[in-house]
C-alpha cells in the first residue's frame, strides 16, 4: 500500500473512533445525571423513613415538577423528548 492510502485509512479509522468516543461520553453524562437523581431520591426516602435498612415496603412518592426542580444540561443528552403544543 502507498503511504497516502495508509494515512487516509488511518485518518478514517481515527474519525470513527472519535465518533464512538463522543457517543460514549454522552451516554456517560446521561448516566451520571440519572445516578445523581437516583441517589437524591434514595436520600430523601431514607430521611423520611428515619432508619436505614428497614424491611417494610416503601411508598413511592411522586413530587410536583415545580418542587426541587434540578437543572439538567440537555446539551449532551442523546435523546430529548419534546411534546408538541397543538
Amino acid at each position: 500500500m502507498s503511504e497516502k492510502r495508509v494515512l487516509r485509512k488511518m485518518k478514517k479509522l481515527a474519525s470513527r473512533i472519535n465518533g464512538q468516543m463522543e457517543t460514549v461520553r454522552d451516554i456517560m453524562d446521561d448516566l451520571e445525571i440519572e445516578f445523581e437523581l437516583l441517589q437524591t431520591q434514595i436520600s430523601k426516602l431514607e430521611a423520611k423513613k428515619g432508619v436505614r435498612g428497614q424491611e417494610e415496603e416503601l411508598e413511592v412518592i411522586v413530587e410536583d415538577e415545580d418542587e426541587d426542580e434540578e437543572i439538567i444540561d440537555i446539551e449532551n443528552t442523546s435523546s430529548v423528548t419534546i411534546n408538541q403544543k397543538f
